[in-house]
């Protein structure tokens, strides 16, 4: 019997979204059939790089970012993280790119091959301010053709965040990862916040630059900020299916023209029930 199945799922207004469960675990409908089984048997080598992010959270900036700073060239090409897309790419289809490659998925740990532990490959975690990331995931769901969801805002924020919609729950994400950075301390991991990159991309670049074990200068650093801008992603990063809205705003701050007085309260105390131990802080302006 298959582990992969469409479902209907419902806001709280009624309004459904497709997505796909696998093993249970809330997917979106990739048109490659690629799932967590496929995943799970991806031959990792000892040089790669895995990005691993929750959804909406500044997965194509950071590849981009990396990417160049790793080569140490500039690029002007299309290429984005969907070149080596765990859960949505086949192996086939990266398995051939040179070394050391850049991953990236927003599975969990549990979900990914086991070899990124027992090899103990670089692991680089992308963090954003949660209110923010739940706006951006709104727009692009209802972006995306498959899915098929024209709710409103108002109904989705809730079963958002209890993970209905694709990839679960936020916080069970960002708790996961707390976890596996604990119970594997030897593990390689570079955590990034979302709003630190924005504030002083050229601080967290430098971070970026010792934790890849590469040196570059200033200059060329300034010249990856400027390759990197939302613009200049968007310019060079078109995709065929282009309704998708991957490149929105990229700003930091946009929930406040979204969340109403009693869903911010509501959202608030949810996080302080859930997240009272982390010692995660998270920036919601700048």
């Amino acid at each position: 019997m298959s582990q992969r199945q469409v479902v209907e799922v419902a806001d709280d207004g009624g309004d459904i979204a497709k997505i796909v469960h696998d093993h249970g675990f809330p997917l979106p409908i990739f048109s490659s059939e690629t799932c967590i089984d496929d995943v799970r048997s991806v031959k990792i080598r000892d040089d790669d790089i895995l990005i691993c992010t929750y959804p909406k959270s500044g997965t194509h900036w950071v590849f981009e970012i990396a990417r160049e700073l790793l080569s140490g060239k500039i690029t002007d090409d299309n290429v984005t993280k969907m070149q080596a897309f765990m859960e949505m790419v086949p192996e086939k289809g990266y398995a051939g790119l040179p070394s050391p490659r850049i991953l990236s998925s927003h599975l969990l740990m549990k979900h990914l091959p086991d070899d990124v532990l027992n090899k103990k490959i670089k692991v680089i975690i992308v963090l954003r301010n949660p209110k923010d990331v739940a706006v951006s995931f709104y727009n692009f769901l209802k972006s995306l053709p498959y899915a098929n969801y024209k709710g409103e805002w108002k109904n989705y924020l809730r079963p958002y965040f209890q993970g209905k919609f694709m990839y679960g729950s936020w916080i069970d994400y960002i708790l996961d990862w707390e976890k596996v950075k604990q119970d594997n301390p030897d593990l390689p991991v570079l955590t990034l916040f979302y709003e630190d990159i924005k504030e002083d991309q050229m601080r967290e670049m430098r971070r970026i630059c010792e934790f890849l074990g590469v040196e570059r200068t200033d200059e060329f650093l300034s010249k990856v900020c400027d390759n990197t801008t939302i613009a200049s992603m968007r310019t060079l990063k078109k995709r065929a299916d282009s309704e998708i809205k991957v490149f929105r705003k990229g700003g930091v701050g946009d929930w406040k023209n979204w969340f109403t007085v009693a869903q911010n309260e509501w959202w608030d105390q949810h996080y302080q029930e859930r997240m009272e131990d982390s010692p995660l802080q998270f920036k919601y302006t700048l």
